[in-house]
């Protein structure tokens, strides 16, 4: 399963997601104007999100695209805005600054940058019932919690804990280091971030904690996406999704629902 595209915007603009092709660069914004493929949009790293379209990108060094629903009237011209999509399932985006308000739309500074998320960052996996899910999270300043992995990506972990006998979790606390392992790996040290803390259910002792990788090393995070990738591969051929076959399934076939509903 794919992290939700409203973490994807605390991550994704590294040097690693980078598209250093210009021609690629472009190609992306190209399919999203023509495609007229929905984008998500965000005024300065505010939590309120709006939905878009790019509505024309073929007058370079500018974009501009469709005024949101319900968009603030008095935006200063220099806001910076983020927005990001989907490309062929594959979450893409840039940064960029608001130049002026035309009656057909926002104009924005054609972007210096596009960023892409490999694709193999996308699949969120459960390990199975005999692969480790122990995750220990060492706090700042806090007591060690003890908690299970519910799924992982290449990004981060989702991981279901009791609620901490001291300082309750934070969003967009840091957290010291996580320990766990995952199939034939020693534990893995990872640097990392709680982005969101949800109740299971009211008045409970346990909580699912959203956490985000921060600068991992790269040999342990590589270890990750192996296994991600593993894992999604026997997942499709559980769900009878064969992987070696080279017919092209029907649109509306069975096969075709679920691996949209995996991949997406």
């Amino acid at each position: 399963m794919s992290e939700p595209i409203h973490e994807m915007r605390h991550h994704l603009f590294s040097e690693r997601y980078r598209v250093t092709a210009s021609v690629k660069a472009s190609g992306i914004l190209e399919n999203l104007w023509r495609e007229h493929v929905f984008c998500t949009l965000w005024l300065d790293d505010q939590v309120q999100s709006y939905n878009t379209l790019l509505l024309d990108v073929q007058s370079e060094p500018e974009l501009l695209i469709d005024l949101p629903l319900h968009f603030p009237k008095q935006i200063e011209i220099g806001t910076v805005i983020t927005l990001l999509s989907r490309v062929d399932g594959i979450i893409c985006g840039f940064r960029s600054t608001i130049i002026r308000h035309d009656a057909e739309g926002i104009v924005l500074q054609y972007p210096e940058e596009i960023y892409q998320l490999q694709r193999r960052q996308l699949f969120r996996v459960p390990p199975t019932v005999q692969d480790p899910d122990e995750v220990e999270i060492y706090r700042q300043g806090a007591l060690m919690v003890a908690g299970r992995m519910q799924d992982i990506s290449a990004g981060g972990i989702r991981i279901m804990s009791r609620c901490p006998k001291d300082h309750p979790f934070q969003p967009n606390e840091i957290l010291t280091q996580l320990v766990f392992r995952i199939r034939d790996s020693q534990p893995l040290h990872m640097p990392a971030v709680i982005r969101f803390v949800d109740n299971l259910v009211a008045g409970a002792t346990g909580v699912v904690l959203g956490v985000e990788f921060q600068d991992p090393p790269a040999a342990d995070q590589e270890k990750v996406a192996q296994y991600v990738q593993t894992r999604d591969r026997e997942i499709l051929r559980m769900l009878g999704i064969g992987l070696r076959s080279s017919a092209k399934p029907s649109d509306n076939s069975l096969r075709t629902k679920l691996k949209r509903w995996w991949s997406h």
